[in-house]
């Protein structure tokens, strides 16, 4: 003959349920570090230019931030070229203002201008 004995016991599973919480975040971390590293990689110049070498960096450390700062900058000035040199401009006219032979420079060319 079977008898079945049932024995009551209270497991506390938080603990458990906590370390495996800790490491899927730890494990979902590393998957988007991965993820995110691979592609900035892929885009960023690295260190090692040569002929036979792989232009790509392997890691953050043979990133040439110089290289990248480079052609941000030359792109920027690019877009923004007169924007700049009116810029220029205005400030040289501003200093030059203030000495007497400049003011005298500058009212000659305004004769000659209003002349025309």
């Amino acid at each position: 003959m079977i008898h079945n004995v049932t024995i009551p016991f209270s497991f506390d599973t938080s603990p458990i349920e906590a370390q495996v919480a800790q490491f899927g975040e730890d494990e979902a971390k590393k998957a988007i570090r991965e993820a995110v590293m691979d592609g900035l990689l892929s885009v960023l110049p690295g260190k090692d230019r040569g002929y036979y070498r792989n232009p790509k960096p392997n890691n953050d450390k043979e990133i040439d931030w110089k290289a990248y700062v480079d052609e941000r900058m030359d792109a920027w000035i690019d877009a923004h070229m007169e924007d700049i040199v009116d810029e220029a401009a205005l400030l040289m006219a501003m200093r030059a203002g203030r000495g007497k032979k400049w003011r005298e420079v500058l009212d000659e060319l305004k004769a000659e201008r209003d002349a025309e």
